[in-house]
């Protein structure tokens, strides 16, 4: 074999015969079918699926490098089908898909010229990444792939692993593996065809200077002017260079905005299962297909995209846990996608029902998760004029509509077509014009701050979130102090208030301190047990002092060892 610092001589003849033609495009085409696109396959796979433990498992466990090496050696994808995982994305209706090429172990899943550690080392004769890219555009899906600066292979980067040698900032050579970087950069997009996306991982060890990240970005421009470049490049700062906002495990309350409130592209990654993005034979914990329904519907309502993950086994097979749960959302899709695919975030802040709004030109989609049980669906503050109304699972449906101020009221059938999320399609006489929804007090004067209503203002490996169940809304999976449910109201007079909150709790949840704030005002109180999660009772837990105006309400809980703080179903608040 030719040795590899000669090869990499070669890439430079090799780019002009291999990079694809493309035409450098405005930024609002470059980016139009990501905007337009809304739910990606993302797939972490690589010699930690041997392991089958975590994609971090050479850096969780110790592992010393020659020993994680005989994983990489006994990597041998035998029973993976491009064509089958391809079929499967386009089955799921995802319309794009990202596969690492390179992870934080430095493994490069693919035939490259510069890199003495990629599939060259393994049994297996092909390449996974050239074969997955021929297929996903068999199946017109755009195709892009992962890759981690960091890397814990690479002689020349630091900081080494502080559990591997005595001083990790010693030893490496940054700009020369930056070079290495790039150099694979240039086989990526040079030798698989058009790339959609470059999406980069592991930039917090560095800063953006140290990475050379604006020379990265002009270089990817010179290769695939068109290519979409993610915010990791950059750190995440606010107002960057890159195309989209990447927060992780975790769906934004209002969406992603720059540093002048003005929104950006952003893209949710998430996992099916719990616990890692690696194969993990160990899983038992993955989210429903109702969750996942669900979780796709409220990231496009706030103008964002999912890219949800699976990781596949060291054979080469994607899961049945996760090809079940992909072909249920495709079945949604199938007969809901009008209201996800190249609609626009949700014109409403905020929504009196459990559900979520999308937008097409002048129609509003509804996405209601609860159907209204007295048989009216209201569309808060439209100063449009609605002139139809469908069911999209339900085509032939007769639905009434009537105007009640700049209220809009649906009379839709007795019974949900879809138990999951029923899509209700409202025409309007132009663009979505609203007037913002703030709760207010009732004519006696009493606050009610419904699940339905709320907001969860989150981070990272968010778990909290909302359910239904026998005509309850609440709650659930309060196991994290960052999950904080948030409410928008408004007073037309400073007062004081008595609190009052519903929830069910049983078992290890009692006890659990939690706390109600409005403002300045708060109240604390401790869960209670109601003789069952799903058994909702009411409790007083103090009074609040209300300034007058518009304001949020927030309810808090010191959660314990992992243990679902309560069901919360609402708070009320009523004037003393």
């Amino acid at each position: 074999m030719m040795p590899k610092i000669a090869l990499t001589l070669l890439l430079g003849s090799l780019t002009l015969a291999a990079q694809p033609s493309q035409k450098p495009l405005p930024e609002a085409e470059r980016t139009r079918w990501f905007r337009e696109a809304k739910f990606g396959l993302f797939i972490h796979w690589g010699p930690y699926a041997v392991i089958g433990r975590h994609e971090w498992a050479r850096h969780r466990f110790q592992i010393p490098q020659a020993e994680y090496d005989k994983f990489a050696r006994a990597f041998n994808p035998v029973n993976f089908s491009a064509d089958a995982w391809a079929e499967l994305a386009r089955e799921a209706g995802v319309r794009y898909v990202v596969i690492t090429s390179k992870h934080h172990d430095g493994f490069s899943i693919y035939r490259s010229q510069v890199s003495d550690y990629d599939m060259e080392i393994t049994p297996y004769p092909g390449d996974p990444l050239k074969l997955l890219a021929e297929a996903c555009r068999r199946q017109s899906l755009r195709f892009g792939f992962y890759h981690s600066i960091m890397d814990w292979h690479h002689p020349d980067y630091t900081p080494k692993r502080a559990w591997e040698v005595a001083d990790p900032k010693t030893g490496g050579n940054l700009p020369r593996f930056i070079d290495f970087m790039k150099a694979q950069l240039r086989e990526l997009l040079t030798g698989y065809g058009d790339i959609a996306v470059v999406w980069f991982d592991g930039e917090w060890e560095h800063s953006i200077e140290e990475m050379r990240s604006d020379e990265v970005y002009e270089f990817i421009r010179q290769l695939q002017p068109n290519t979409l470049i993610n915010d990791r490049l950059y750190k995440r700062a606010p107002g960057n260079r890159a195309d989209f906002g990447t927060p992780e495990q975790f769906v934004p309350a209002t969406g992603l905005q720059d540093p002048s409130g003005k929104p950006i592209l952003w893209e949710s990654c998430v996992t099916i299962n719990t616990d890692s993005w690696g194969y993990n034979k160990y899983e038992t914990e993955f989210k429903t297909e109702r969750d996942l329904i669900r979780m796709l519907i409220e990231v496009v309502s706030k103008g964002g995209n999912l890219l949800l993950n699976v990781g596949p086994t060291p054979d080469g097979r994607i899961q049945d846990e996760f090809q079940t749960r992909l072909r249920a959302m495709g079945r949604w899709l199938k007969v809901n996608g009008e209201a996800i695919y190249e609609t626009t975030a949700s014109p409403f802040a905020r929504l009196p029902f459990f559900g979520r709004a999308t937008a097409k030109g002048s129609t509003v989609y509804l996405h209601v998760f609860q159907w209204p049980s007295d048989g009216v669906l209201r569309v808060p503050g439209l100063d449009n004029r609605a002139l139809s109304v469908r069911l999209l699972g339900q085509p032939a449906a007769k639905l009434a509509l009537r105007h009640q101020g700049t209220d809009v009221l649906i009379s839709p059938p007795a019974a949900a077509p879809d138990g999951i999320a029923s899509v209700v399609a409202l025409s309007l006489d132009g663009p979505p014009r609203v007037r913002p929804y703030v709760i207010q007090p009732d004519a006696g004067g009493v606050l009610r701050f419904g699940a339905e209503s709320c907001e969860i203002e989150t981070r990272f490996e968010q778990r909290a979130k909302k359910e239904n169940f026998l005509g309850h809304v609440f709650l659930t999976r309060w196991i994290r102090a960052d999950d904080v449910p948030t409410w928008t109201f408004a007073v037309p007079a400073a007062g004081r208030y008595r609190a009052e909150i519903t929830y069910g709790a049983a078992g290890a949840s009692k006890g659990t301190p939690f706390t109600i704030s409005a403002g300045a005002a708060q109240v604390s109180g401790t869960v209670g047990n109601t003789q069952g999660d799903w058994v909702f009772k009411s409790f007083a837990v103090g009074e609040l002092q209300l300034a007058a105006g518009e304001q949020t309400l927030q309810v808090k809980a010191a959660v314990r060892g992992g243990v679902n703080a309560m069901n919360l179903e609402r708070v009320t608040l009523t004037p003393v």
